[in-house]
C-alpha cells in the first residue's frame, strides 16, 4: 500500500492498545514524539485502537497531520460493528508496505488476527506473498495484533490462535528467514526467540496504563535495536 524513502539506518515508533474511548491522551503524545524525532520514519499502532463505539473517528483524526502511521485491527475494533467504521476511516485489515533506502528494500506485513484466526486464505496469502517477495528485501517485519504463543482463556475465541495455526506461522517464518513479528494484545511486554526469529509483545499505550509504553526500533544493516520509551 506504500513505499516509504529513507536512510539505509532508520527508526520506527511501536505501540499497541491504546483502547480510545473518552480521551486519546497517550496516543496524541506517541505521534507527538514520533513527528520530532528526525530519525523516525514512521510509526505503527498493533491494534486494539478504539474501545467505544463510534471513537475509530477520534484515533483517526488523532494520526492526521503527522509521519506515517500504519494501523491494524484489533479484536477490541471488531465490537459494536468497529469493522465499518475502520474499513471506511483506516483502510484494508491485511496489506503491506515497503522502506526503500540507498542499500536495499525492507518487507513490512501486517497480517488480520482480530478475531483469533487468520483463516486458510490469508494464510494462503502469506504464504505466497513470503514465498514469492522475501528474497528480495534486507528484512521482513510482521505485524499481528493477537501474540502467537500466549494462551489468553479470558477473551475467548480471540484470546490467543489455534495451535495448529500458530505452529504454521511459526514454521513458515522461520522457512522464509522472517527477521521480526511484532504483536500486542496482552498488555505486557515479552522479547522471545523462536527458531531463527525474534517475537515482541509491545505493552499497552492506554490512557490508564500505569506504565504507558511503546518502543523505537532501529534497522540497518546490521540489525535491530531496541529502546522501550515510556509516557
Amino acid at each position: 500500500v506504500a513505499s516509504i524513502a529513507t536512510k539505509e539506518r532508520y527508526t520506527l515508533y511501536v505501540c499497541a492498545d491504546p483502547h480510545i474511548s473518552t480521551s486519546a491522551d497517550n496516543l496524541q503524545q506517541f505521534v507527538t514524539r514520533l513527528d520530532a524525532d528526525n530519525d523516525a520514519s514512521f510509526g505503527i499502532v498493533l491494534g486494539d485502537c478504539t474501545d467505544q463505539r463510534g471513537a475509530m473517528s477520534e484515533y483517526a483524526n488523532t494520526l492526521r497531520g503527522y509521519k506515517p502511521i500504519f494501523s491494524l485491527l484489533g479484536n477490541h475494533d471488531l465490537y459494536f460493528s468497529g469493522w465499518d467504521d475502520y474499513r471506511e476511516l483506516i483502510g484494508p485489515s491485511v496489506y503491506w508496505f515497503e522502506v526503500a533506502h540507498n542499500t536495499g528494500r525492507d518487507l513490512f506485513i501486517a497480517i488480520d488476527s482480530a478475531s483469533g484466526t487468520l483463516g486458510s486464505k490469508q494464510i494462503e496469502w502469506l504464504k505466497k506473498l513470503l514465498t514469492t517477495s522475501r528474497r528480495a528485501y534486507r528484512h521482513c517485519i510482521i505485524l499481528t495484533h493477537t501474540n502467537l504463543f500466549y494462551t489468553d482463556n479470558s477473551q475467548t475465541g480471540a484470546g490467543s490462535l489455534p495451535m495448529e495455526e500458530t505452529m504454521t506461522l511459526v514454521e513458515m517464518f522461520s522457512r522464509n528467514n522472517v527477521t521480526l513479528c511484532l504483536q500486542g494484545h496482552d498488555h505486557y511486554r515479552e522479547d522471545l526467540n523462536v527458531g531463527s526469529v525474534r517475537y515482541t509483545i509491545v505493552g499497552t499505550i492506554r490512557d490508564e496504563a500505569k506504565e504507558p509504553e511503546y518502543l523505537l526500533i532501529t534497522l540497518s544493516n546490521s540489525g535491530i535495536e531496541y529502546e522501550w520509551q515510556y509516557l
